[in-house]
């Protein structure tokens, strides 16, 4: 694996091209020891599993911990055993925030439309009895969290490339790296049994920290990347003629009064000379997506890897935040151009009716469970290096005894995901658009205690060895044109391309190359 491309200023903990190490907090082995005792005597008069967290200072970046760990893993199945299972990577830039969870404490996974509750309830009774020190005053992002995210639709079509991420898969790491506010810190957590006894033996939670936290291992990652974009090649899943069809059999359905607006994936297959390297893409998409919801979260081989533009609602406290993404325009060559796009895109009635439509639906969604729910009431751009989109930002606060996940399964899909109404748009999308969205366009991120964040994971693409699925998708209304949907999800495509350069193609000072076969110039060329 490369680590070449390191923008260091970019990091939440710069590292400054070398690895940084972390000591152990003074009093964090011995308050370890002292929890496990008190847990331990608890779970044995209680009859049931107490949860163990100890937060300590560091100075690493989390990305840099995560690579660590996967290069040592690579010489050591015991390590592996503990460490790989669970491995998710989580920042937004612009916030210097960011998080890698490493191992695996409880992993869980429910099916059906109930997942939501299910994971809420699951982590609530973790919780209930944890013993948790936290020196860092209680920091989004540290303490004991879950990681990871959902599918789109759990009754939707399922494909074997999606093997590994489930319904909803949460997973409790076993020990996190939290970067926020140019300060990081460590949570370890350990699961206390109902007999008395600690998940991890001791001897193998020294070994995951040392190897987290050591020099990176020389000689084990990749083979040196080439200068030139090599053989990474691009095919539609579906050809693009049948998608254009789709698009117009989606109009007619709306115009014949079944459903006002549905949004419609397609899927693109990526394939590289050589394996694809996940590190290597997070560290292009953090840098050039500063703005975005960065993620990649790992399944064995595999991984699911984004900078999602789109927040699907923050949780602090009280205090909820939530923000709609709807109507696309492209970049200009020129300033003057760009700014035309941009005008052109904040007076286009289209776009304009169907961002409302997504703003109306958050405004319903987050009234069930808070009050006063405010927006802006008219939406503002949010320009990324492709592509302007409308926006809104949603601010409520949260009724007592409601939950994050309870503002989770009620925004989600949000009409700019899915459609409006609903119902209407999931039964048009599932019978009609034959592609299993895993993960893609659905919930995904972190949840901690009345805290967390969770994005729709949009400019994605799902990871596996060599080959990779790219995935975007358009809203599709009563005057939308075949063609326009088709090029404007070329343009939701070209951050994930650019990245898979990033993960084969490095010049000798350390810079991307540029694509040449994965343009979005020419809305036909797949």
């Amino acid at each position: 694996m490369t680590t070449s491309n390191d923008d260091s200023s970019n990091n939440p903990i710069s590292s400054n091209g070398a690895m940084s190490r972390t000591r152990a907090y003074p009093g964090a082995t011995r308050r370890l020891a002292e929890l496990l005792a008190e847990a331990g005597a608890q779970a044995r008069a209680r009859q049931r599993q107490v949860l163990v967290s100890v937060v300590e200072p560091a100075n690493i970046d989390p990305l840099n911990a995560l690579e660590t760990l996967e290069r040592r893993a690579a010489l050591d199945a015991t390590l592996a055993e503990h460490a790989m299972a669970g491995r998710m990577y989580w920042t937004r830039p612009s916030d210097g925030f960011a998080i890698a969870g490493l191992g695996a404490v409880v992993t869980l996974s429910p099916t059906g439309p109930t997942r939501f509750a299910a994971v809420d309830r699951a982590w609530t009774a973790l919780l209930e009895d944890a013993l948790v020190t936290d020196p860092s005053d209680a920091a989004p992002g540290v303490g004991p969290v879950l990681m990871g995210g959902f599918a789109f639709d759990p009754e939707g079509p399922r494909a074997a490339h999606w093997l590994g991420f489930p319904s909803a898969l949460l997973v409790l790491p076993r020990m996190q790296v939290t970067a926020i506010g140019g300060g990081c810190w460590v949570t370890t957590t350990i699961l206390v049994g109902p007999d008395g006894a600690p998940d991890i033996a001791p001897a193998a939670l020294a070994q995951l920290r040392a190897c987290a936290f050591g020099p990176t291992p020389r000689g084990s990652g990749a083979a040196a990347p080439s200068a030139t974009y090599g053989s990474l090649t691009f095919d539609d899943v579906r050809p693009a003629t049948e998608w254009r069809a789709l698009v117009g059999t989606a109009v007619a359905a709306i115009r014949a009064g079944r459903m006002e607006k549905v949004v419609l994936a397609r899927a693109v297959r990526a394939g590289a000379a050589r394996d694809l390297d996940v590190v290597a893409m997070l560290r292009h998409l953090r840098s050039a997506y500063a703005d975005c919801h960065v993620f990649g979260c790992w399944r064995g081989t595999a991984a699911f890897v984004g900078a999602s533009p789109e927040r699907l609602v923050r949780l602090e406290g009280e205090d909820v935040r939530a923000s709609g993404l709807a109507g696309s325009a492209p970049r200009g060559t020129t300033p003057e151009e760009d700014a035309a796009f941009a005008a052109a895109l904040l007076a286009n009635a289209k776009d304009r009716a169907e961002h409302a439509m997504v703003r109306r639906a958050l405004f319903a969604g987050l009234a069930e469970l808070c009050d006063d729910v405010i927006a802006p009431a008219e939406p503002s751009l949010f320009t990324l290096p492709h592509v302007h989109h409308l926006h809104t930002a949603v601010r409520a606060r949260l009724r007592a005894g409601h939950s994050l996940l309870d503002l989770v399964a009620r925004l989600h899909p949000t009409p700019a995901v899915g459609g409006a109404p609903r119902d209407a748009a999931l039964q048009f999308i599932r019978h009609h658009e034959g592609l299993d969205r895993g993960w893609y366009a659905a919930p995904i991120g972190w949840i901690g205690r009345e805290r967390g964040e969770l994005a729709v994971a949009l400019r994605s693409a799902l990871v596996r060895g060599r080959e990779a699925w790219l995935f975007a998708g358009s809203g599709v209304v009563a005057d939308s044109d075949p063609e326009w949907e088709y090029a404007e999800t070329m343009l939701k495509l070209r951050p994930m391309e650019l990245a898979l350069a990033a993960a084969l193609a490095v010049d000798g000072a350390g810079a991307i190359a540029e694509p040449v076969s994965a343009g979005a110039g020419d809305a036909g060329a797949r």
